[in-house]
């Protein structure tokens, strides 16, 4: 019935002539593909909060399309500071629930949903000199619904850059506006939570390794200058090197713009002089002297550092590097092939590094030229191979050199016993000085090998030791945003009831948990209160807690416990956590009457006041997410004045100590029956007292949970 009103409504809204200026949003279209609202919007310059509220009349604004793309828009409606309005229609399917949105700008904004602010990027001012730009890279925010089916999206947006240099901020972001993107909430958790920052330690482990070599091959050519290779596979390596720490740095620094072109301008021109180097060196290899044609190559090498730079010609560089990078790479390819046909010494040696390089240059261009989309860890595999093939044949080139160095002295003896008996004395001495000079020679040559081996060894394991410090680092800030979440998802208040005393205390363990308490109070008065254990530890308990949270909200209202229990325990099965599920425990409290199942919790404890004893009401139920339709026990029962309920997590009772011994389920029940007279902050803190005695200085394995409810 919903979904048909929704419809009437935005029919009667096209005849309006405000359809355009309206969005539709459905669950089912959401969990299929992300919707991006980079249609036309009701548009304002100036500036007024009264703008933000949904019964305001927008009626006479103008509409524009908030990307702003340059020469598609008039420039007189944009003087850097505006607001920009639509509206979204949703369907039944997302009422009470919430849907991740995400904004793309090189400005600043502050997102209202119904004249309430959701979120801000930046600081948005009309004075430029107090704005503060922020770009938000797709960072996934809540977008709450509740039971309306019509909102008014408003966004209060400047961008003072794209007034006083509209063709600075073209050259370098293609669009003056913002993009905003609605997408379902858990596939956008998980996709976050998945990719996380793993990028940040590859580049900076593989641009740790080039620069080591760039600085080794610099001081071999130091000590040797007419080996001329040392010095362009230095230039190779350090401009490689400089590339990815470019690339590292602009995952840290994209909150300022200058530094987002620079380092884009160094990786681009990074590339054009590390494909300089690989020329020359190949050169150097197999010519006497470098050919001119390097000069074509060097000043190509400026032209597209200049076109870079000069922002009218920058939009033509991402033509000329690739044709650059195509060319230098043949070029490379044809000498290789000439000194193989020529038999030139060694040649496929380095021509076989050489070979592989290209290899990886014509696979990178066969990817973008047919849109391929191979795994990635295929790709990064290809990528090391081709980068370290050069000197991986360097190093054979130069074990091959001290190996004819030997034959030729042996070729050399055979030679000496042909010659007759006096000449053989001559030779024979003056060959046993010239062996003797040559092996002293190859000894030397050698040790030098064997030292710059064990070098390099000794760097690489460096490296390898660094990139796991970054991978363990990378886990640890993971795990860290990840309990974040975890207690993001828990309530900010506590509801309030007249006749209810209620209070709550998580203590996390050093892992992210999954422990999760909730609740819900329906407008008649009646108290929902939730409190779950995700099976396991890790990511994928906080990502459990998350799908969690998400079916309580909406299936809370819901009086049938049961029933509540058979679905959220379906649509976890079908998210396929596969051994994960969620130990759960859902009472109702109406007046002096409770409601209450578990699946899988520990006990509830009830203080009975009038006799001064501890109620345990123990109810069997596998997790949620395990079985399908598990048939589930409902308990009911009544509580007086005094009454206090206790309900925990198995941290506590299943808690050890130094000695491995577990606190124990009658040690709850002996340290409530102590304090329950108290409040329930006071029982909390008894309890709090209690963990610390029995664990001493060993630290908690598992969360510990309570929820207290005491009755007035």
């Amino acid at each position: 019935m919903r979904t048909l009103l929704l419809f009437i409504m935005a029919t009667l809204l096209a005849n309006a002539q405000e359809f355009d200026n309206t969005v539709i949003l459905q669950l089912d279209t959401l969990k299929e593909k992300t919707i991006s609202l980079d249609e036309i919007w009701k548009y304002s310059s100036g500036d007024s909060m009264q703008w933000a509220q949904p019964e305001f009349d927008d009626s006479a604004w103008d509409t524009l399309n908030p990307k702003l793309e340059w020469e598609q828009y008039d420039t007189s409606k944009w003087n850097g500071i505006s607001w920009f309005r639509k509206r979204v229609l949703i369907d039944s399917s997302l009422i009470n629930k919430s849907v991740a949105f995400t904004i793309n700008h090189a400005g600043a904004s502050e997102i209202f949903l119904n004249g309430e602010e959701v979120y801000s990027f930046g600081r948005v001012d009309a004075n430029p000199d107090s704005e503060k730009i922020y770009i938000p890279n797709d960072i996934p925010i809540a977008l709450n619904f509740k039971t309306d089916t019509s909102y008014i999206l408003a966004v209060r947006y400047s961008n003072h850059k794209s007034v006083t240099d509209p063709e600075w901020v073209e050259a370098w972001f293609g669009n003056h506006g913002f993009v905003i993107r609605f997408h379902e909430i858990n596939s956008r958790i998980l996709t976050l939570i998945n990719n996380g920052k793993s990028n940040f330690g590859v580049n900076f482990a593989i641009g740790g390794i080039f620069l080591s070599l760039s600085i080794l091959y610099f001081l071999l050519h130091l000590f040797y200058s007419n080996r001329k290779e040392n010095l362009y596979y230095a230039l190779f390596s350090f401009s490689l090197a400089m590339l990815f720490f470019s690339s590292m740095l602009g995952n840290l620094v994209f909150r300022d713009l200058t530094w987002i072109i620079i380092y884009r301008a160094i990786g681009m021109t990074g590339i054009a002089v590390a494909f300089l180097g690989y020329l020359g060196f190949v050169y150097s290899i197999f010519y006497e002297k470098i050919p001119k044609q390097i000069w074509l190559f060097v000043f190509g090498t400026l032209v597209l550092a200049f076109f870079i730079i000069y922002l009218p010609l920058r939009e033509y560089a991402a033509y000329i590097l690739p044709a650059y990078i195509f060319l230098a790479a043949m070029e490379g390819l044809r000498v290789i092939i000439i000194a193989i046909k020529n038999k030139k010494e060694h040649s496929w040696v380095i021509g076989s590094g050489v070979l592989v390089f290209v290899a990886l240059i014509i696979l990178v261009f066969v990817i973008n030229l047919f849109k391929l989309n191979p795994p990635e860890i295929l790709i990064l595999i290809l990528f090391l191979i081709g980068l370290f093939g050069l000197p991986s044949s360097m190093s054979v080139y130069l074990a091959r050199s001290i190996a004819s160095t030997n034959k030729k002295l042996e070729d050399q003896l055979i030679e000496i016993k042909k010659l007759s008996a006096q000449q053989l004395e001559v030779q024979k001495k003056n060959a046993d000085l010239i062996l003797e000079t040559e092996k002293e020679k190859a000894a030397r040559n050698e040790a030098v090998l064997q030292a710059k081996a064990a070098e390099l060894q000794a760097k690489a394991s460096e490296a390898q030791q660094r990139i796991l410090e970054v991978e363990n680092e990378r886990k640890t800030r993971e795990l860290e945003e990840a309990r974040s979440l975890q207690l993001s998802m828990l309530p900010k208040t506590l509801p309030s009831v007249p006749h209810l005393d209620i209070s709550v205390h998580m203590k996390t363990a050093t892992e992210v948990g999954g422990d999760y308490y909730d609740f819900y109070l329906d407008p008649n008065g009646e108290l929902t209160v939730l409190i779950g254990d995700a099976t396991g530890h890790g990511l994928n308990a906080g990502t459990m807690v998350t799908a969690t949270k998400s079916l309580f909200n909406s299936h809370a209202p819901n009086p049938d416990i049961v029933e509540t229990f058979h679905v959220m325990s379906n649509s976890l099965k079908q998210m396929n956590f596969r051994l994960l599920s969620m130990c759960l425990m859902l009472l109702k409290i109406d007046g002096n009457k409770v409601r209450l199942s578990s699946a899988g919790m520990p006990p509830a404890l009830i203080y009975r006041k009038d006799l001064t004893k501890i109620e345990e009401i123990i109810i069997k139920g596998m997790p949620l997410g395990a079985y399908v339709d598990f048939p589930y026990q409902l308990r009911e029962t009544e509580i007086q004045s005094g009454d206090t309920i206790l309900l925990m997590s198995d941290g506590f009772p299943e808690l050890f100590n130094e000695e491995k011994e577990m606190f124990g389920y009658k040690s709850v029940q002996e340290e409530f029956l102590k304090c329950a007279e108290e409040s329930p902050d006071n029982i909390i803190e008894h309890m709090l007292s209690q963990i610390k005695t029995w664990t001493g200085s060993k630290a908690i394995d598992d969360d510990i949970t309570f929820v207290i409810v005491k009755v007035k």
